[in-house]
């Protein structure tokens, strides 16, 4: 069985409680999916990768795949570093840093106890930028696609078409609204579903409840034989 867990955004104690019970069914064989977005937003990104990390360790064959609050907190690490402001107190922060801290990175930084914002990278553990650079774009099996944000449609363009920007860490529409048949069923995160229940179409399951923002945090179970139709596993807050 596959089992792919949705968006966790720093939710720690979601994290664990999911765990716990898919331990409990967890068979050897079985595949477990993280579909990306483990950093922002949430209060402990730093122990959300730590307890990843923990997984990693006991089952090695887990698949982690990088969401894009990973790409945003490695673009924010990469590029041009924080200045000092001419106004005491304050800092100077690329455009792509700024963008990161207003969607979540600043509790990121917060969970990792950073002292001095001119040098906050350093902060982070070695051990826990090796593990988000790590992270993969998708996973592919016979009958599943699995990917952060989604998939361009053939002949499609998009809001990012023409940038460095890789739609399966970024898309949104047109792969939400789409009824392209991709050849396999596409699960996906990124987009909450404030509802708080999955998607769930004929060609995509998305998996991100908006754990972020009050939600539950879920998980689907799937067979890859396609014997057993879907199963969603969901914990609330």
């Amino acid at each position: 069985m596959l089992y792919a867990i949705g968006d966790i955004h720093g939710q720690i104690g979601l994290l664990r409680r999911m765990l716990a019970g898919l331990e409990r069914e967890l068979a050897k064989d079985d595949c477990l999916i993280f579909v990306g977005d483990y950093v922002d937003r949430g209060p402990d990104s730093n122990g959300v990768i730590e307890l990843l990390m923990d997984v990693q360790q006991r089952r090695p064959d887990t698949l982690f795949l990088r969401g894009n609050h990973e790409q945003l907190m490695l673009d924010s690490r990469d590029g041009a570093p924080p200045e000092p402001s001419p106004i005491p107190g304050l800092i100077l922060h690329s455009d792509t840093t700024l963008n990161w801290l207003q969607n979540g990175g600043v509790e990121t930084l917060l969970s990792y106890e950073v002292r001095d914002f001119l040098r906050w990278w350093e902060f982070v553990p070695d051990s826990h930028w090796r593990f988000i650079e790590a992270t993969q774009a998708e996973w592919v099996t016979e009958r599943y696609h699995f990917v952060h944000a989604g998939l361009l449609p053939p002949g499609a363009t998009w809001e990012g078409s023409g940038t460095i920007y890789d739609p399966r860490l970024w898309i949104r529409e047109p792969f939400l609204s789409t009824d392209h048949d991709f050849g396999r069923t596409v699960v996906f995160g990124h987009t909450p579903q404030l509802s708080g229940n999955p998607l769930v179409m004929h060609n995509k399951i998305g998996i991100d409840t908006a754990a972020a923002y009050g939600g539950p945090l879920t998980a689907v179970r799937l067979d890859n034989a396609g014997s057993v139709e879907p199963q969603f596993i969901q914990i609330a807050p």
